[in-house]
């Protein structure tokens, strides 16, 4: 029994192990709750000879009925509440034995009026199928080591006296509702009770105030509420979303970086034109503001495997870019490119013509006439860092 016990606590840390590669969310209160109404007989051990054992186990044996509430709180680990009623409802007969016109030779209490004992304990139940095999809501047959403790409580004395408890349930999947379930306990008493009878009544030296009792049931399980469980995560679910995540942050930092380098870069033209209109009378501020946006190559940036523009900030200097060429009557070019690390070289070079083309109808559309635009397309490169920026358009003006 000790290498059971052990065995036991080795599936413990497995269920440990296996959940660490795994995530699951507990389930609500309400859900995974089962009640479980079955038969037994129990088998007194022929080690133990005592008078209480000869009472309540008629020729070695007794019948009882059994009624279980219990809950899953993970598809590995169970609690269970359980009460056990035996030969007092099965057995009446039985009901009178230690009468002493029915038994003389037994010594007698005037309280020993009925036979039979009732057990209420509560058990710890491990799902090994589930442990080892991975969880199947579908699968036949689960194997489910249980352990507990619980208390007496014998009916021709009126005693209680604690037990401990070890076993194995075999439960058949019958349905979404219904499994059958097949119960081997066997389980130890310290049986203070037993000492009331025989000869050496109240000798606590008795040895028949231990007792070992082995126990089949038989019975049906009813499961209420929910009786699955949801998907759990894979390490390799967890790591592709954190990889999704990262990816999104690099993107992110990438364009804030693009435009902390624009800002920079138009403050230093914006230095340059301060200086060079020192001794020149004073201009509007918007125009030569507009003339250097202008002046300057401008990029229009893009989504993803898309020709949708990823910022309205960009359609900012591509308007400052159509002012400069409808006043000047500027040939403008537009570059159209895709990004050389992703996608086949077919795909980039159909969004590189798509990007080019959105880009060039804007600046129609901000009044630059389409016979002064020319359209570029580049396919898949890799002319900046991080790979994720030369999803673009370029226009310069000529």
């Amino acid at each position: 029994m000790k290498k059971f016990m052990i065995a036991l606590a080795f599936a413990s840390l497995g269920t440990v192990t296996v959940n660490a590669q795994r995530t699951v969310a507990l389930n609500p209160f309400w859900n995974n709750w089962f009640v479980q109404v079955g038969v037994d007989m129990a088998l007194a051990n022929p080690g133990y000879v005592n008078h209480w054992a000869n009472e309540v186990f008629p020729n070695g044996k007794s019948f009882g009925v059994d009624l279980a509430v219990g809950k899953w709180f993970s598809p590995e680990i169970a609690l269970r509440g359980k009460i056990q009623w035996e030969n007092g409802i099965i057995d009446s007969d039985h009901q009178n034995r230690n009468r002493p016109d029915r038994n003389p030779g037994l010594k007698w209490v005037p309280e020993h009026d009925g036979g039979g004992y009732a057990q209420v304990s509560a058990d710890a139940m491990l799902n090994l199928s589930n442990i080892i095999c991975g969880y199947n809501e579908n699968r036949v047959w689960n194997f489910i080591p249980f352990a507990g403790a619980g208390f007496f409580r014998a009916f021709d004395i009126h005693e209680y006296t604690p037990s401990l408890r070890t076993g194995i349930e075999n439960k058949f999947r019958l349905g979404k509702r219904v499994d059958l379930y097949c119960d081997l306990t066997y389980q130890w008493t310290t049986m203070y009770i037993t000492r009331k009878y025989g000869p050496s009544a109240g000798d606590a030296s008795d040895p028949a105030r231990h007792n070992g009792i082995f126990t089949m049931e038989l019975g049906a399980t009813i499961n209420l509420g929910k009786t699955n469980w949801d998907r759990a995560y894979s390490q390799a679910d967890i790591d592709a979303l954190l990889k999704q995540k990262d990816d999104r942050i690099a993107e992110l930092e990438a364009e804030l970086n693009r435009l902390r380098a624009e800002n920079a870069k138009l403050q230093q033209e914006i230095g340059k034109l301060r200086d060079q209109l020192k001794n020149q009378p004073v201009q509007p501020p918007v125009e030569p503001i507009v003339r250097v946006i202008g002046s300057a190559a401008t990029s229009v940036f893009f989504e993803k495997n898309s020709t949708s523009i990823d910022s309205e900030k960009d359609l900012v200097n591509l308007q400052a870019v159509a002012a400069v060429a409808k006043a000047n009557n500027n040939k403008v070019v537009v570059t159209g490119s895709a990004d050389s690390a992703t996608g086949t070289t077919e795909i980039n070079q159909r969004l590189s013509e798509g990007r080019a083309n959105v880009v060039a109808d804007k600046l129609v559309e901000y009044g630059v006439p389409r016979a002064n635009i020319s359209t570029v397309y580049k396919g898949g490169v890799l002319e900046v860092e991080p790979y994720n920026l030369n999803r673009r358009a370029v226009v310069e003006l000529k």
